[in-house]
């Protein structure tokens, strides 16, 4: 009789680790987006610059508020200005992950270490940490890097907008069926937007920048288990001087909500974060080359029938996004 209990209770623990956990446990998936803007006044002798620096954290947190992933970036996109006021609107953008060592901060760093590099190293070093143990993470110096010995030897730059981005990410984390044994990607995709002009006759030019941001996990087929996307516009005044003036605090979309005001513009009467959650939960299921291959449908036409009731706004961006959090 013994050994039948005892092996009733092997059993009982066996299927209470595989419901509890076991690597097969859900996780919430997060993603959230600090920005700040760096515009400097062209002169006769050097170009003005149009700079908006926005870091991004993706985690997936436990059902304890334990973070088991997580993924760092920054957008640093840097528009130059004549002193006419005049720009190019056909730049092209890296994020600085996709950079590696062509950011070039190895030779500048007390560690020898590539931006890329310390910010991997912190992504690691909060693993299995809480929003509130991020938060705490002490720092010290010129450039705010962490003062905590176990991370000297890896991680010296600033670490502020970091700590900020994934406290916020752990507490927007959402339930969406990733699991912890999924892959966490984080894609960033970056565009010179087509209502940026120059300086004229009629007034002031504008410099206009648009990031989207993508968190994605993967399952072992490849299958998107959840996803989060997100959006930034970041705008500057130039004039015909060459004066360079942001215009405003940048609130990523999802969290305008309905201040963003598309829903007015909408042949569907849906908001932009409306119609971005639609897509979010359209993209689960599928692999990010199923993504990439649907056609573009620009702002009056989504290609996709089985999104058009919820989603016609261009989703080019999402899926290019997607595809290099994929990579």
């Amino acid at each position: 009789m013994k050994k039948v209990l005892a092996l009733v209770m092997v059993l009982a623990l066996a299927l209470s680790f595989v419901a509890c956990g076991g690597g097969s446990a859900t996780v919430k998936t997060g993603l959230a987006i600090v920005s700040g803007t760096s515009p400097k006044d062209a002169t006769a002798d050097e170009a003005g610059l149009a700079q908006v620096d926005s870091t991004v954290a993706a985690v997936l947190v436990d059902a304890n508020g334990k973070i088991v992933a997580c993924k760092l970036d920054v957008a640093q996109n840097k528009i130059p200005v004549a002193a006419d006021g005049t720009f190019d609107m056909n730049l092209t953008f890296q994020s600085k992950q996709e950079l590696k060592e062509g950011y070039n901060m190895k030779g500048a760093s007390p560690i020898g270490k590539e931006w890329y590099e310390q910010a991997d190293a912190f992504a690691a070093y909060v693993i299995g940490k809480t929003a509130a143990e991020v938060e705490a993470i002490a720092v010290a110096g010129d450039h705010s890097g962490p003062d905590v010995a176990d991370l000297a030897a890896t991680c010296t730059m600033n670490v502020v907008d970091f700590k900020a981005a994934i406290v916020e990410a752990c507490n927007n984390a959402q339930d969406l069926g990733a699991k912890a044994t999924d892959t966490l990607g984080l894609g960033l995709s970056t565009e010179m937007s087509s209502s940026s002009k120059a300086p004229d006759a009629d007034g002031d030019g504008l410099v206009q920048a648009d990031t989207t941001y993508a968190a994605v996990t993967y399952g072992k087929d490849g299958k998107i288990t959840s996803a989060r996307v997100n959006a930034t516009q970041a705008k500057f005044d130039v004039t015909a001087e060459g004066k360079v003036t942001a215009k405003g605090e940048i609130v990523p979309k999802m969290e305008q909500k309905d201040a963003y005001n598309m829903k007015g513009a909408s042949p569907i009467g849906k908001e932009w974060f409306e119609q971005a959650g639609a897509f979010e939960a359209y993209a689960v299921g599928k692999t990010a080359a199923e993504l990439a291959a649907l056609p573009a449908g620009g702002h009056t036409t989504e290609p996709a029938a089985d999104l058009a009731a919820t989603c016609t706004m261009d989703i080019a961006a999402f899926t290019d996004a997607i595809s290099r959090a994929a990579a």
